[in-house]
């Protein structure tokens, strides 16, 4: 079977802002981004509210060897959006320079929190959670692992 899992962030009209601070910290390239602005060009029912032109309404982004998803839209419409505490990004690399470099950066940013220093543990010889400015939690992790 040939088939990929890819990450899928709803960010509730941050997707764009959310892009732009994955791009400058973990060096996401964007493969894909489509606004609501170009949807309406592709198909001219396709409705928005007024100042929403550049809510994303799907993208993908590359970073390191892996995909991630985003777009502004809940995927259960039957509840209203939030942001979970039951989900987060894991950055793992065996190069510890590599995550501590990464960790270093996002830390520096006056929009993201330290949930855990980097710092050795059980498990990893360098391993930190952060909140991103947008609400998503990211482990970066120094695996001893090949997965």
């Amino acid at each position: 079977m040939n088939v990929e899992v890819i990450p899928f962030l709803s960010l509730n009209g941050n997707a764009a802002e959310a892009i732009t601070f994955y791009e400058k910290y973990l060096g996401a390239k964007v493969l894909f981004k489509k606004n609501y602005k170009d949807m309406k060009e592709m198909n001219p029912r396709f409705s928005y509210e007024e100042g929403q032109d550049e809510y994303i309404t799907h993208s993908v982004l590359e970073i390191g060897a892996n995909k991630l998803m985003m777009a502004e839209e809940e995927m259960d419409t039957s509840r209203p959006w939030q942001l979970g505490n039951s989900s987060s990004l894991c950055i793992q690399s065996k190069d510890k320079n590599v995550i501590q470099n990464l960790y270093e950066s996002l830390a520096q940013h006056e929009k993201v929190t330290v949930l855990t220093p980097f710092k050795e543990n059980v498990f990893s010889p360098g391993y930190a959670i952060i909140r991103d400015p947008f609400g998503i939690v990211i482990q970066l992790c120094v695996t001893v692992h090949d997965f």
